[in-house]
């Protein structure tokens, strides 16, 4: 007997999607995840993203030799795909994606392959035809232990091969053939039972084929080609007829849930585990025109994949966690529900709007009309009701306030309200603690309504500068005294019912909402609630004055909450625009629920909420009412680790895109060339996957996660040089999580111009260059020294003996002159030659390298005072002040400095009448100071600016020293040189 039909969802992948081929006949799954499709046209490797397609066309890289796959396994033990395709066996190493050599020494394989299956110990079992050379034809069963094929038995044929392999619960081989029906084989090739199980005519022939399934539960379905249906057998022996239906089935799968799905050529048909069968077939067709079920397949998600001749079909079976209230079978928009309430008893009332109708509805989810005097008239735009328990009634208000009697099941309305409510608005209406009605459309027309006399007062005393349209109004638990206010546009308002607005809160306030528009109010632990249009949910905190929000990015099914109630308080429950989300305040764990759990429709409306004592909730929305228990929600469900599918990289330099589509073993090395990369990746779950979000992070550079909504890629540009991790976790619409993180390392070589040999080898050249530069300095310096010492040398040896000489001679013929002119003509030759050893002397001492130091300096300035000063009768006194006498001067500096001295004596001697002169040099401040001063009188002020002492300017010029003349008693100068000595 057929189980009225329960909810699933189809979708379809077909060519169009970029399936390779219409035409599917075996499918299989591997470890990863990843999805293998064998078509007429070649083997199709889906990620769920996109195909990557082996078959013989000429270009293909990923080469096979034949196309047409009649039957694909996947062996978990060596992660190899077995497949058959124009009747030759063949094995796709995963770990390569490349065939490999199939080692067969017994030549069993030479014959035709025509099935194979994988036990549950992971070993291989095949069916060949073989045609001999007396015109007999046999089918032999071979098992593949990983090392070799071992021959178990072989059946004659006579017509055409029909076989099939099934493994049951108890590892034992199910071989049915055509010619002598269902024999069963255990795992040492001993034949355990064999029977006919059927038989009929085919074309002449007489055949005993017909296909099995082995169920879990130990049943045995056979589908009997002579009639068609589904039977049930336990050890060979009829049990019961399943399904009376003329077509012939011959496809089978087991779900998750024990549930079995059977097929026929456009059939399919669920058994669930309670033994309710369900027909689906008038479902599957409806959205997708196939002709023919080649096979069905569940993989690791429970979803169910039909293979077709036109395509791919995907059906999802999920436990219904809702209840389903006045739902209007076969439309998304049917009966809208916009408030639910308590009535005396355990019934509630709902409010559909479509139909201006109260419902009332039992503690057994039965709904029956409230007939109401002229109900539908008077309760249109009726959007929130209170109820009053107790007496049996509910108040709501349009442009009257409306009292409803369940009782005598009248409706009565009071108009003297007209001025503070409006049809076209939201007209929230609450009770207060102390039994008011609280109502208005907007702030300034607030109002009170005693329910018994029906009198009313407005609640604020003063005029407003500006209103406020209410959209929602709640009454705090903590301090009854306040009612919170959410408005159309205008951010929550903290009333006083004494007439006073204590706070508010906006996009601008502090701390701020991120939206103005408030649709839904809820307290719990001394916290609001505040469900937004567009901004998720708002939690005020009142004690510390915060707001933090619940978004789309935290998992929230979607930023427009209409209604907020809490399972405890722990938890609340949120309905949306689009889905239903359940929160954890706890910890981050939270579940979204759609049409597909069996919500009668995504879209919630506001006011439409509500929990009765029992536990059970109750949300209204665009069809019908939802009823469930928050520990009923199934919640267990845990989606597939995160699967690596490509990764593509640019590289500047060659000006080319390299992509790899298998991970290897270490990270992912990338050069500094390579200038922008980009990561795929997928969730091994099939179905709905546009509603499935990511996240990322990139450790070594980024230190927190980051939300990626449903892109399933990411694009990096021009990362640094270091060592990475790239992490990739994902969330299906439920709010599930991924039982684990995608991790890639990622390795950024350096340019070798950062790398430290380089830097090494660069400090290590620049060194090399300054000391080679150095060492040309020492060279070139040592040279002219030696040049000087050289050069001094010779003047004095050669040049200063030849003047010397000169002068001699010249006194000597002085002595014997006897004329008068001759003599003084003599005298002025001696003379000359004298004055020329003597700035001789000079240049030679300022030149020899020898005399370089401070001390030297000192020496010949000491010398030449008592040259120049003593034969004249000049006393001097020469001091020196924190010299240092060891240092070495510049050429130049000595030169200048001594020459500018020697002009200065000279000029003592020559041009003053001084007795005494004063000679200082002394560091002081950092600077250098030479200064000359004698006693003698100056005459004339402009005789400062003779040819010498223009020299000496010169002279401190090119040492960049400053010079000063000192024209008070007696005439001196200063000289300062920039640097101390």
């Amino acid at each position: 007997m057929l189980h009225s039909q329960n909810a699933i969802q189809v979708e379809i992948l077909t060519t169009e999607q970029g399936l390779n081929f219409r035409h599917v006949n075996t499918i299989a799954q591997d470890t990863d995840g990843f999805m293998w499709f064998g078509t007429r046209q070649g083997l199709a490797k889906y990620d769920g993203n996109a195909f990557k397609v082996f078959d013989n066309s000429k270009d293909n890289p990923n080469f096979i030799p034949f196309e047409v796959l009649m039957r694909v396994e996947f062996q978990k033990s060596t992660n190899t795909l077995w497949f058959t395709a124009n009747h030759k066996l063949f094995a796709l190493n995963l770990d390569t994606e490349t065939l490999q050599d199939i080692i067969d020494d017994s030549d069993l394989l030479n014959n035709e392959v025509i099935e194979i299956a994988l036990d549950k110990t992971d070993n291989l079992w095949v069916v060949t035809d073989e045609f001999k050379y007396d015109q007999t034809k046999t089918q032999n069963l071979l098992k593949y232990n990983g090392k070799s094929f071992q021959f178990i038995k072989s059946l004659e044929r006579k017509s055409a091969g029909f076989t099939s392999l099934e493994i049951t619960p108890a590892n034992e081989v199910c071989w049915t053939t055509i010619n002598h029906g269902l024999t069963l084989f255990n795992q040492n090739g001993e034949v355990i039972n064999r029977k006919i199980l059927d038989t009929y005519d085919w074309y002449g022939y007489t055949i005993h084929f017909g296909a099995s399934f082995m169920g879990s539960n130990g049943k045995h379905y056979y589908f009997p080609e002579s009639k068609g249906g589904i039977d049930v057998y336990n050890n060979l022996e009829f049990n019961y007829r399943l399904l009376e239906h003329d077509a012939v089935f011959v496809n089978a799968a087991e779900d998750h849930y024990g549930g079995i799905w059977f097929s026929g050529k456009k059939e399919l048909f669920y058994r669930d585990a309670s033994g309710n069968l369900t027909d689906y077939s008038a479902k599957i067709e409806q959205i997708l025109d196939f002709t023919n079920i080649n096979c069905l397949f569940i993989d690791a998600s429970n979803l169910l994949w039909l293979g077709t001749d036109n395509g791919l079909i995907k059906v999802k079976l999920k436990p219904q966690n809702f209840e389903q209230i006045l739902k209007v079978d076969e439309s998304s928009w049917g009966r809208t529900f916009r408030s639910i309430f308590p009535i005396k008893g355990d019934d509630i009332a709902a409010m559909c709007e479509s139909e201006n109708k109260l419902y009332r509805i039992d503690s057994f989810g039965k709904a029956t009309p409230v007939v109401l005097p002229y109900g539908d008239q008077k309760l249109k735009d009726a959007r929130f009701f209170v109820a009053d328990t107790i007496n049996n009634k509910a108040y709501t208000v349009t442009n009257y306030l409306l009292e409803i009697d369940f009782n005598t099941l009248n409706i009565n309305s009071y108009g003297a309200y007209k001025l503070y409510l409006n049809e076209t608005k939201p007209n929230p209406i609450i009770g207060l603690e102390d039994g008011r009605l609280l109502t208005g459309f907007k702030l300034s027309k607030l109002i009170f309504i005693d329910p018994e006399t029906k009198d009313f007062k407005p609640v604020l005393i003063e005029a407003l500068e500006e209103d406020y349209e209410i959209k929602t109004l709640l009454q705090s638990t903590i301090n009854p005294s306040i009612v919170w206010i959410g408005t159309s546009n205008q951010g929550l308002l903290k009333l006083n019912l004494n007439g006073t607005i204590e706070a508010e809160y906006t996009i601008s306030s502090m701390p701020s909402l991120n939206k103005n528009s408030i649709l839904s109010l809820y307290e719990l632990n001394n916290q609001l609630f505040i469900g937004t249009f567009g901004g998720g949910i708002n939690i005020l905190n009142m004690h510390k004055n915060t707001i933090e929000v619940i978004d789309k990015e935290d998992g929230l099914s979607d930023n427009n909450v209409v209604s907020i109630l809490s399972t405890d308080t722990n938890n609340i429950i949120a309905a949306t625009y689009n889905g239903l989300s359940t929160f954890s305040l706890n910890n981050t764990d939270h579940h979204n629920y759609y049409v597909e759990d069996g919500l009668t429709n995504n879209e919630f409306n506001y006011t439409s909420a509500y929990k009765d004592q029992k536990g059970y909730f109750y949300l209204g929305g665009l069809n019908g009412l939802n009823k469930f228990r928050f520990e009923d929600l199934s919640q267990e469900y845990t989606l597939p680790k995160v699967n690596f599918t490509k990764f593509e990289v640019y590289n500047q330099k060659d000006k080319t895109t390299t992509q790899i589509t298998k991970l290897t073993e270490g990270a992912i090395l990338l050069t500094p060339y390579d200038q922008h990369f980009k990561i795929d990746w997928s969730i091994p779950d099939y179905f709905n996957k546009n509603n499935y979000t990511y996240y990322t992070k990139l450790e070594g550079f980024e230190k927190e996660w980051f939300y990626q909504g449903n892109q399933n890629s990411i694009r990096y540009n021009k990362l640094p040089a270091g060592d990475y991790v790239l992490k990739v976790k994902g969330m299906d619409s439920n709010g599930n999580e991924s039982e684990a993180a995608l991790s890639i390392p990622i390795t950024v070589k350096q340019i070798f111009y950062k790398k430290w040999w380089f830097i090494s080898l660069l400090i290590l050249g620049i060194f090399s260059l300054f000391y080679a530069f150095f060492q040309y300095r020492l060279n070139q310096a040592l040279a002219l020294e030696r040049l000087r010492t050289k050069i001094s040398s010779d003047l004095h040896d050669d040049v200063g003996s030849m003047l010397t000489g000169l002068a001699m001679q010249t006194e000597m013929l002085e002595m014997q002159a006897t004329n008068s002119i001759d003599k003084n003509r003599l005298h002025q030759i001696t003379t000359l030659s004298r004055n020329t050893i003597s700035h001789m002397r000079d240049l030679v001492w300022s030149i020899d390298s020898r005399r370089d130091t401070m001390g030297d300096l000192i020496e010949r300035m000491r010398e030449l005072a008592e040259e120049l000063l003593l034969p004249s009768n000049i006393s001097y006194q020469f001091q020196t002040d924190d010299l240092n006498l060891q240092k070495k001067l510049d050429l130049n500096c000595r030169r200048n400095l001594f020459l500018i001295y020697k002009e200065a004596i000279t000029n003592v001697v020559k041009h003053s009448n001084a007795s005494h002169v004063s000679i200082n040099i002394i560091n002081k401040n950092g600077l250098c100071k030479l200064s000359i001063k004698d006693d003698g009188l100056v005459k004339n002020k402009e005789n400062c600016s003779g040819l010498g002492l223009a020299n000496m300017k010169l002279r401190c010029e090119s040492i960049k020293a400053q010079l000063e003349f000192d024209l008070s008693n007696g005439f001196g100068i200063n000289v300062s040189l920039p640097h101390s000595i």
